[in-house]
């Protein structure tokens, strides 16, 4: 399962900006999406029908594209805890 990092805003090279938006896609095409923040991972499962919007906003200095996927919201699948048990404790 693809694991994405629950923020992100770095200067990357067009080879990794892809990776990481193919990660992203590969986790919806599965439907569920894993992201991590330091040592915590949280998953969640996409609904079948999603809202995807894409904007692209041309600037005098720079091009920007903003992409918002958006669903109802669903209970969370698990949410690992570094020291926790399988029941998340």
């Amino acid at each position: 399962m693809p694991t994405i990092p629950a923020k992100l805003r770095v200067r990357a090279r067009r080879d990794a900006a892809a990776f990481y938006l193919s990660e992203l896609a590969r986790g919806v095409l599965a439907g569920e999406l894993t992201f991590v923040a330091g040592e915590q991972q949280t998953s969640i499962a996409t609904a079948e029908f999603l809202v995807l919007e894409i904007e692209f906003k041309p600037k005098r200095r720079a091009t920007r594209v903003d992409i918002t996927l958006q669903w109802p919201k669903r209970p969370l699948i698990k949410i690992a805890v570094p020291g926790g048990d399988r029941h998340g404790r």
